[in-house]
C-alpha cells in the first residue's frame, strides 16, 4: 500500500526563497570580482599616466621648446599613451605641463622648472681690465672667472684682507661679456617692464582680509590699481597682482607663487612667504623678510625713445635689508653701456643673505651673503663718502652652500634640466 504525503506550499516558497537568495549572493560576488578586475585595469592605467607624465617631462628637457609650444612625447613603452608637454612662462620662472591621456583617462602635471648644475660658479666677474680687490671679511668658496688681471688684497678705512687665501677653489678667465640669460627669460622680463605692459584674466577687487586660491589649470585672476596696498591678504597661485605706480607687501599678508609687477616695489620688514616681484625702477625688501623658494626678484631698466627711464641716483634698484633672506634669484638688466651711477644697482646689506643667484648687468654691492652664485658686470663699495669699484667688502660667496635640489635660471647655453615646484 503506498502512502502520499503532501508538501505544505509554504516549504515550497521557502525553498525558492533560499534558492534565490542563493542566486542573489552568487551575482553579486561576480560583479564584486568584476569590480575588483576593472578597478584594478582602472589603477594600473592610472599609475601608468603618472609615470608617463614623468617620463614626458624628462624627455621634453632634451628638447628646445618655444612658448606656447606643445610637444608630442614617443611611446617608447608601447602603452597606447599620449604623452603632450607645453612651455609657458608664469613670469619670467619657466612653467611645463605635462597631460598623459589613455581612452577616456587622463593625467595632469604642472611645475615650474629650472637649471641645475653639477658645479655651481661662486662668481663670474666681467673682465674690464680691471682686477678684483678683496677688502675685510669677505670670502669667495668654490669656482670662479675672474678677469685677467685677477684677484689682490685691499684696504678700505684702515681695514685690509684677513684671510690666508684669496680664492678658495679654481680660478677661471672670464671675459668681456658677462653671461646671457636664457633667450625666453629675457623677452619676458622685458615684455613685463614696458611702460605698455598690461595682463588679461579675471578682474579681482582688492578688500581688506581678503584670502583668494587659484589654481594654475584655471584663468589667471588679476587684482589691478595704481598704488596698490597689500595689507591683510591672503593670495595663493595663479594670480596677478597688477600697479601702474607702486606695490606694498606687510607683513601681515600671506603671499604664495603669485606675481607682482610694478614700476616699484616695497616689501615691508617681516614679510613671509613666496612670489615673483618684477619691477621697472626699484624693490626694496624690508629688514627680516624672509622670502622662501622659489622666490624672483627682477629689474629691468631699459631706455625708452633712446633715453634711460629716470630713477633715483642715489637708490639701488634692488636692495635687501638687514636680516632679509630670499631664497631664489635676485635680477638686474639694465641696456645702458656707459652706466653713471655711483650707487650700485644690487645692495646686499651686512647679515642678510641670498640662497641661489644674483644676475647684475650693471654694479653690485655685496655685504651680506650669498649660498650659491654670482654674475655680475662690477663690484662697488660706497664707504665713507668714497666709491671703490671692482672691491668686495666683507661679503661672502659660498657656492657649496647652495642645496643640490636647487632650480635655478637658465643661461644661453643651458635650458631646464630639473623640477623647481609642482604646482596645482
Amino acid at each position: 500500500m503506498i502512502w502520499t504525503k503532501k508538501i505544505k506550499a509554504g516549504a515550497l516558497q521557502f525553498v525558492l526563497f533560499i534558492g534565490t537568495i542563493i542566486a542573489v549572493l552568487l551575482m553579486s560576488f561576480m560583479l564584486i570580482s568584476q569590480t575588483h578586475t576593472l578597478f584594478k585595469k582602472k589603477t594600473d592605467i592610472t599609475v601608468a599616466l603618472i609615470q608617463a607624465t614623468d617620463r614626458g617631462l624628462a624627455y621634453s628637457f632634451g628638447q628646445n621648446m618655444k612658448k606656447g609650444e606643445s610637444l608630442k612625447v614617443p611611446d617608447h613603452e608601447n602603452l597606447g599613451i599620449d604623452i603632450h608637454v607645453e612651455k609657458q612662462y608664469w613670469g619670467i620662472l619657466e612653467r611645463r605641463t605635462v597631460l598623459a591621456k589613455k581612452g577616456q583617462l587622463q593625467f595632469i602635471k604642472t611645475g615650474f622648472v629650472g637649471h641645475s648644475s653639477e658645479e655651481i660658479v661662486a662668481l663670474y666677474l666681467k673682465d674690464d681690465q680691471r682686477p678684483m680687490v678683496i677688502v675685510g671679511d669677505a670670502k669667495i668658496t668654490g669656482t670662479v672667472y675672474l678677469p685677467q688681471r685677477g684677484i689682490k688684497m685691499g684696504n678700505i678705512g684702515g681695514y685690509g684682507y684677513n684671510k690666508p687665501q684669496l680664492v678658495y677653489g679654481k680660478k677661471q678667465q672670464s671675459t668681456p661679456i658677462l653671461p646671457e640669460l636664457e633667450a625666453g627669460q629675457k623677452k619676458q622680463l622685458a615684455e613685463m617692464t614696458t611702460l605698455f605692459f598690461e595682463p588679461s584674466g579675471v578682474d579681482v577687487d582688492l578688500r581688506n582680509g581678503l584670502v583668494l586660491k587659484n589654481s594654475f589649470k584655471e584663468e589667471g585672476q588679476i587684482v589691478k590699481g595704481s598704488m596698490i596696498d597689500l595689507e591683510n591678504v591672503k593670495l595663493s597661485g595663479n594670480i596677478m597682482v597688477w600697479a601702474t605706480d607702486m606695490i606694498v607687501v606687510h607683513a601681515s599678508s600671506l603671499l604664495k607663487d603669485v606675481l607682482l609687477t610694478a614700476p616699484k616695489i616695497e616689501v615691508r620688514d617681516g614679510v613671509s612667504g613666496n612670489f615673483q616681484a618684477i619691477a621697472r625702477d626699484w624693490i626694496k625688501v624690508g629688514k627680516n623678510a624672509q622670502l622662501d623658494y622659489p622666490t624672483v626678484l627682477a629689474v629691468q631698466n631699459s631706455k625708452v625713445n633712446g633715453q634711460k627711464e629716470p630713477t633715483l641716483s642715489m637708490v639701488p634698484n634692488i636692495s635687501l635689508e638687514t636680516g632679509a633672506v630670499v631664497s631664489g634669484a635676485i635680477i638686474y638688466m639694465d641696456d645702458d653701456n656707459e652706466p653713471s651711477r655711483r650707487v650700485p644697482n644690487i645692495r646686499i646689506e651686512k647679515n642678510s643673505m641670498v640662497v641661489g643667484e644674483v644676475y647684475c648687468s650693471q654694479a653690485m654691492e655685496l655685504r651680506g651673503t650669498v649660498h650659491g652664485s654670482v654674475t655680475t658686470n662690477a663690484f662697488s663699495v660706497f664707504e665713507n663718502g668714497n666709491a671703490y669699484l671692482n672691491h668686495l667688502y666683507n661679503g661672502k660667496i659660498n657656492a657649496d652652500m647652495l642645496p643640490g635640489e636647487y632650480g635655478g635660471l637658465c643661461f644661453e647655453n643651458k635650458s631646464a634640466n630639473q623640477t623647481v615646484k609642482w604646482l596645482y
